[in-house]
């Protein structure tokens, strides 16, 4: 049935107040710190690194090298191919050079010729090492900000059946590699979830990725930074999921507070009203497309034509 505006409206501002206070939340609890105590161990890499683990590897969330992975119980999976990166090395060589006095005026020898002297110099160089990603590792779990969606969903498989309707890109169902729940390509233009995830998990995840797709994230015209793009994502999933009735609080409060670059989560303020009105209008596709699912299945089926039967002539 549909909701009257005042009434959406005041739907809207639940779930906008329930947006801002549950990410807060997530800072003044001690998970956060716990997150970051553990996250701050993982090694920052320089751009080519990154570059490097992109290209062979690219689904990689946390990489870091064989014996590091111990630090935290896990251990590198056998069989497992190692992604190479150049790690730098520094060392020191004595090398003879000319010898200069205090007003730098080279010293001379009673033959005339330059005096030398003996020094050691330091140097810095890269050697291939390699590191290996979350996924590739088994033994005890990180610290997650977010928890796993497991509740069901009334009427999912019409819910799953709209939301790949409203889609601006087709939506599958596949193995994602890595730890992602799904993905959407802005150059193959399509959208790929995580098969046989729950079915909480699953609506949010499709939610997520459809906010992506709908904002243009990884078009030319996109100016956003990473962080505000998987913001903007999540926030409108979270919205629209509780304008559904759903609730998917548990997953998005972690996930956003993760990608905020402080405290106060500015991208989420800064851009609330279009995450607001995107949400709102992916609201409104969903229930146009509801209703017209309803209106279907509640028409009459036509009655069988029936065939005159040509009576014979006496």
């Amino acid at each position: 049935m549909k909701k009257s505006k005042s009434n959406r409206e005041e739907k809207m501002s639940e779930i906008q107040e329930r947006l801002m206070n549950g990410t807060k939340e997530i800072y003044e609890s001690g998970k956060w710190a716990e997150y970051i105590s553990v996250m701050s161990k993982f090694p920052n890499y320089s751009i080519n690194n990154c570059i490097l683990i992109a290209s062979q590897c690219p689904h990689a969330s946390y990489v870091c090298g064989y014996k590091k992975w111990n630090e935290f119980n896990r251990n590198v999976v056998k069989g497992e191919s190692g992604i190479m990166i150049f790690a730098p090395i520094k060392g020191k060589v004595e090398v003879e050079e000319p010898k200069f006095d205090e007003r730098n005026q080279p010293v001379l020898n009673d033959d005339g010729t330059q005096s030398t002297e003996r020094v050691t110099r330091e140097y810095k160089s890269f050697r291939p090492c390699y590191v290996f990603d979350l996924s590739q590792t088994e033994g005890d779990p990180l610290p997650s900000l977010t928890t796993r969606l497991e509740a069901g969903v009334e009427d999912y498989e019409k819910l799953k059946e709209v939301l790949i309707s409203i889609s601006p890109v087709p939506v599958s169902f596949e193995e994602v590699p890595g730890s992602a729940n799904g993905f959407y390509s802005p150059t193959e233009m399509r959208i790929v979830v995580q098969e046989g995830m729950p079915e909480l998990q699953t609506i949010k995840t499709m939610l997520h990725e459809i906010a992506h797709a709908t904002y243009g994230h990884g078009s030319k015209e996109d100016k956003w930074d990473k962080q505000s793009k998987e913001i903007q994502a999540e926030s409108t999933a979270f919205w629209v999921a509780g304008m559904l009735g759903l609730d998917t609080g548990d997953y998005s409060f972690g996930y956003i507070t993760g990608w905020s670059k402080d405290r106060e989560v500015s991208e989420l303020k800064e851009n609330l009203e279009l995450i607001k009105n995107t949400a709102n209008e992916l609201v409104t596709k969903i229930d146009e497309k509801l209703a017209e699912l309803e209106a279907k299945q509640e028409m009459p089926e036509e009655s069988e034509t029936q065939i005159p039967v040509k009576k014979k002539s006496r």
